[in-house]
């Protein structure tokens, strides 16, 4: 889970709101003083990797038979038999499957797996996804390489149907710490026999998505956030979910189009669970948006996934 963290270090986004404060040692300008006890980054981070950590689906299975694992959700993963190796040598014997599934901005939002991707012009983009998956697979504890690929069969009505675009997509991290999405030229396929489905070959264990990129209008503009104090990179992070895209929730990775209907949201912290807020704005060209502590609230990881959820 340590790849599941991203920040908002965004500076060339020029994402917080300058004011008369004096600077703190990121850069970032409190915009109040407040009598508390901020959150550790450890704490922070450790509570998104518990949510992540929840998400996980077990199966156990032989090597050299292999396995079609079928989730909670109904998605159907197939990996063939003799296709898993360890530091390059065939593996045999009972094999642990580690499968998880995200579908939703809440759960997005609280393990941090959000939909940004770079386009073959190296820029970043914000994606609606038709379900992303973690997927490993262990022996003994330790970690196996996949040799001959695997199949993925995505049920459309997970993520609300069909949406025309959807290709696959792999996870990576970036030199920020954030999870990015990088397109693939590996078979995919939508089949409409029995419900429309995604169907994906996919090469390698990890992060693998259905996505498509949404086509922004321009003119844009950057979106400054300001914090309260005692928030910094390291113990917060701010979110942006698209009014109407229930399938889709970036980090503030740069220009956002002017009129864009948006919920902006803080996320820290707060002894074992979230502290957040949420503004819901439409971007304007200079757009700030400040985030008071007062404004802020406390919940747990389910509360807050139903809330983020239920967002329009």
């Amino acid at each position: 889970m340590k790849n599941l963290r991203n920040t908002f270090t965004l500076l060339v986004a020029t994402l917080f709101l300058i004011t008369s404060c004096s600077k703190d040692d990121d850069g970032i300008e409190p915009i109040e003083e407040i009598p508390f006890t901020p959150p550790t980054a450890a704490a922070f981070k450790g509570l998104q990797e518990d949510a992540f950590n929840s998400l996980k689906q077990n199966a156990t299975f032989n090597a050299e038979d292999g396995i079609t694992f079928e989730s909670a959700a109904g998605v159907t993963l197939a990996i063939w038999a003799n296709c898993l190796s360890l530091n390059g040598d065939p593996v045999t014997g009972a094999v642990e499957l580690e499968y998880v599934e995200v579908f939703e901005r809440g759960n997005m939002l609280t393990t941090n797996a959000t939909t940004v991707g770079k386009d073959q012009s190296n820029d970043l983009g914000q994606l609606i996804s038709g379900g992303e998956f973690h997927i490993k697979a262990y022996q003994n504890g330790e970690e196996l390489t996949l040799d001959c690929g695997m199949m993925i069969s995505v049920p459309a009505d997970l993520t609300g149907g069909e949406v025309p675009g959807m290709g696959p997509f792999v996870g990576e991290i970036d030199e920020n710490d954030n999870l990015v999405w990088l397109p693939q030229n590996t078979e995919f396929w939508i089949d409409q026999q029995n419900g429309t489905s995604y169907n994906a070959f996919v090469e390698n264990f990890g992060w693998f998505n259905c996505d498509v990129f949404i086509a922004d209008p321009d003119p844009k503009t950057e979106i400054q956030i300001a914090v309260p104090q005692g928030f910094d990179n390291s113990n917060a992070s701010v979110y942006l979910a698209r009014v109407g895209e229930s399938s889709s929730l970036a980090f503030l990775y740069g220009e956002f189009p002017i009129g864009l209907e948006a919920h902006i949201i803080f996320l820290s912290e707060h002894e074992g669970d979230f502290r957040y807020a949420i503004q819901t704005i439409t971007v304007v060209d200079g757009q700030q948006v400040t985030f008071t502590m007062e404004e802020t609230a406390i919940a747990t990881v389910e509360e807050l996934t139903q809330i983020i959820n239920n967002l329009p």
